[in-house]
Protein backbone atom coordinates (compact mmCIF):
# COMPACT_ATOMS: atom_id res chain seq x y z
CA UNK A 1 0.00 0.00 0.00
CA UNK A 2 1.56 3.54 -0.62
CA UNK A 3 1.46 5.91 1.77
CA UNK A 4 0.14 9.57 1.27
CA UNK A 5 1.70 11.77 3.31
CA UNK A 6 0.52 15.23 2.31
CA UNK A 7 -3.45 15.64 2.21
CA UNK A 8 -5.11 19.05 1.99
CA UNK A 9 -8.71 20.14 1.39
CA UNK A 10 -9.68 23.16 -0.29
CA UNK A 11 -12.68 25.11 -1.99
CA UNK A 12 -13.30 23.71 -5.47
CA UNK A 13 -13.67 25.72 -8.14
CA UNK A 14 -15.77 25.95 -11.22
CA UNK A 15 -12.97 24.96 -12.74
CA UNK A 16 -12.89 21.96 -10.61
CA UNK A 17 -16.18 20.19 -11.63
CA UNK A 18 -14.99 17.66 -14.26
CA UNK A 19 -12.69 16.40 -11.50
CA UNK A 20 -15.53 16.54 -9.04
CA UNK A 21 -17.90 14.79 -10.98
CA UNK A 22 -15.38 12.35 -11.52
CA UNK A 23 -14.84 11.26 -7.96
CA UNK A 24 -18.95 11.18 -7.66
CA UNK A 25 -19.66 9.22 -10.34
CA UNK A 26 -16.86 6.52 -9.20
CA UNK A 27 -18.14 6.25 -6.15
CA UNK A 28 -21.89 5.83 -7.11
CA UNK A 29 -20.45 3.08 -8.96
CA UNK A 30 -19.23 1.53 -6.15
CA UNK A 31 -21.51 1.95 -3.23
CA UNK A 32 -24.69 2.31 -5.29
CA UNK A 33 -24.10 -1.11 -6.84
CA UNK A 34 -27.06 -3.54 -5.94
CA UNK A 35 -29.04 -0.31 -4.58
CA UNK A 36 -29.55 1.79 -7.64
CA UNK A 37 -30.52 0.08 -10.75
CA UNK A 38 -27.78 -1.03 -12.93
CA UNK A 39 -28.49 0.71 -15.87
CA UNK A 40 -28.44 4.11 -14.10
CA UNK A 41 -24.84 3.65 -12.88
CA UNK A 42 -24.04 2.57 -16.37
CA UNK A 43 -25.43 5.93 -17.67
CA UNK A 44 -23.52 7.79 -15.49
CA UNK A 45 -21.30 10.59 -17.54
CA UNK A 46 -18.85 12.78 -16.05
CA UNK A 47 -19.76 15.90 -18.41
CA UNK A 48 -23.18 16.06 -17.02
CA UNK A 49 -22.43 15.57 -13.62
CA UNK A 50 -19.74 18.22 -14.16
CA UNK A 51 -22.60 20.68 -15.78
CA UNK A 52 -24.93 19.66 -12.95
CA UNK A 53 -22.54 20.82 -10.20
CA UNK A 54 -21.33 24.25 -12.55
CA UNK A 55 -25.25 25.04 -12.23
CA UNK A 56 -25.28 24.45 -8.55
CA UNK A 57 -22.59 26.65 -8.28
CA UNK A 58 -24.18 29.32 -10.02
CA UNK A 59 -27.91 28.69 -8.71
CA UNK A 60 -26.82 28.79 -5.16
CA UNK A 61 -24.68 31.49 -4.10
CA UNK A 62 -24.29 29.83 -0.37
CA UNK A 63 -22.97 26.55 -2.22
CA UNK A 64 -19.64 25.35 -1.21
CA UNK A 65 -17.50 22.28 -3.02
CA UNK A 66 -15.01 21.03 -1.38
CA UNK A 67 -11.81 18.97 -2.60
CA UNK A 68 -10.17 16.85 -0.88
CA UNK A 69 -6.17 15.69 -2.12
CA UNK A 70 -3.34 13.53 -0.98
CA UNK A 71 -0.17 14.47 -2.41
CA UNK A 72 -1.63 16.78 -5.07
CA UNK A 73 -4.02 13.99 -6.25
CA UNK A 74 -7.73 14.19 -6.04
CA UNK A 75 -9.54 11.63 -3.74
CA UNK A 76 -12.24 13.11 -2.53
CA UNK A 77 -15.20 15.93 -2.98
CA UNK A 78 -18.42 17.58 -1.12
CA UNK A 79 -20.41 20.27 -0.39
CA UNK A 80 -21.75 22.65 2.35
CA UNK A 81 -24.52 24.55 2.19
CA UNK A 82 -27.57 25.82 4.07
CA UNK A 83 -30.24 22.68 4.74
CA UNK A 84 -33.13 22.35 2.16
CA UNK A 85 -35.74 21.88 5.16
CA UNK A 86 -37.00 23.94 7.24
CA UNK A 87 -37.33 21.89 10.36
CA UNK A 88 -33.88 22.31 10.77
CA UNK A 89 -33.70 25.71 11.00
CA UNK A 90 -29.38 27.07 11.04
CA UNK A 91 -28.53 23.88 10.05
CA UNK A 92 -25.78 22.79 7.20
CA UNK A 93 -26.25 20.27 4.56
CA UNK A 94 -23.89 18.57 2.08
CA UNK A 95 -25.75 16.66 -0.28
CA UNK A 96 -23.14 14.79 -1.05
CA UNK A 97 -19.99 13.51 0.16
CA UNK A 98 -17.46 10.89 -2.06
CA UNK A 99 -14.34 9.58 -2.28
CA UNK A 100 -12.62 7.11 -5.04
CA UNK A 101 -13.30 3.62 -3.55
CA UNK A 102 -10.08 2.61 -4.36
CA UNK A 103 -9.25 4.75 -0.98
CA UNK A 104 -12.07 4.28 1.24
CA UNK A 105 -11.09 3.43 4.41
CA UNK A 106 -7.98 4.90 4.66
CA UNK A 107 -9.59 7.79 7.19
CA UNK A 108 -9.58 10.45 4.72
CA UNK A 109 -13.78 10.33 5.33
CA UNK A 110 -13.29 11.03 8.56
CA UNK A 111 -10.45 13.96 7.78
CA UNK A 112 -13.05 15.37 5.42
CA UNK A 113 -16.07 15.19 7.76
CA UNK A 114 -14.41 17.24 10.88
CA UNK A 115 -13.36 19.74 8.32
CA UNK A 116 -16.67 20.28 6.97
CA UNK A 117 -17.87 20.28 10.53
CA UNK A 118 -15.18 23.38 10.73
CA UNK A 119 -15.76 24.63 8.11
CA UNK A 120 -19.94 24.76 9.62
CA UNK A 121 -19.19 25.98 12.63
CA UNK A 122 -17.25 29.21 11.35
CA UNK A 123 -20.24 30.03 9.03
CA UNK A 124 -22.44 29.91 12.28
CA UNK A 125 -24.67 26.76 11.29
CA UNK A 126 -25.65 24.96 14.60
CA UNK A 127 -26.72 21.65 13.43
CA UNK A 128 -25.75 19.56 10.44
CA UNK A 129 -27.26 17.06 8.02
CA UNK A 130 -27.27 15.11 4.87
CA UNK A 131 -29.33 12.34 3.36
CA UNK A 132 -28.10 8.65 2.39
CA UNK A 133 -30.50 6.21 0.96
CA UNK A 134 -31.35 4.10 3.75
CA UNK A 135 -29.86 1.00 1.92
CA UNK A 136 -26.17 2.25 2.04
CA UNK A 137 -25.26 0.47 4.82
CA UNK A 138 -21.63 1.29 4.52
CA UNK A 139 -22.46 5.43 4.38
CA UNK A 140 -24.83 5.26 7.25
CA UNK A 141 -22.54 2.90 9.46
CA UNK A 142 -19.73 5.61 8.84
CA UNK A 143 -22.07 8.81 9.82
CA UNK A 144 -23.20 7.54 12.86
CA UNK A 145 -19.16 6.75 13.30
CA UNK A 146 -18.64 10.36 13.35
CA UNK A 147 -21.86 11.48 15.24
CA UNK A 148 -24.33 11.80 12.63
CA UNK A 149 -27.39 9.99 14.02
CA UNK A 150 -31.02 8.92 11.96
CA UNK A 151 -33.44 11.72 13.25
CA UNK A 152 -36.68 9.59 11.87
CA UNK A 153 -36.96 12.02 8.92
CA UNK A 154 -37.12 9.93 5.77
CA UNK A 155 -38.18 10.80 2.21
CA UNK A 156 -38.58 8.66 -0.90
CA UNK A 157 -36.09 9.67 -3.65
CA UNK A 158 -36.79 8.32 -7.39
CA UNK A 159 -33.15 7.12 -9.03
CA UNK A 160 -34.63 4.88 -11.57
CA UNK A 161 -36.72 3.39 -9.18
CA UNK A 162 -38.23 4.63 -5.70
CA UNK A 163 -35.62 4.54 -2.86
CA UNK A 164 -36.00 5.40 0.76
CA UNK A 165 -33.47 8.07 2.18
CA UNK A 166 -33.18 8.74 5.70
CA UNK A 167 -31.15 11.98 7.39
CA UNK A 168 -28.48 11.93 9.73
CA UNK A 169 -27.84 14.73 11.74
CA UNK A 170 -25.35 16.16 14.13
CA UNK A 171 -25.41 19.08 16.56
CA UNK A 172 -22.48 21.03 15.96
CA UNK A 173 -19.89 22.92 18.84
CA UNK A 174 -20.49 26.92 19.80
CA UNK A 175 -18.57 28.78 17.88
CA UNK A 176 -15.78 30.07 19.76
Amino acid sequence: MIQLEQTEIRTAAVSDTPIVAHIVNEAWKTAYAGIVPQSVLDSLSDDKKAAQLRVGLERYPNMQYFLFEADGVPLGASCLHPAREDDLEGAAEFSFFYFLPQVWRHGYGTVLLRYLTQEAVKQGYRRMCCWVLEDNDRAIAFYESQGMLRDGKRQTVTIGKDLIAVRCVMDLPSKE
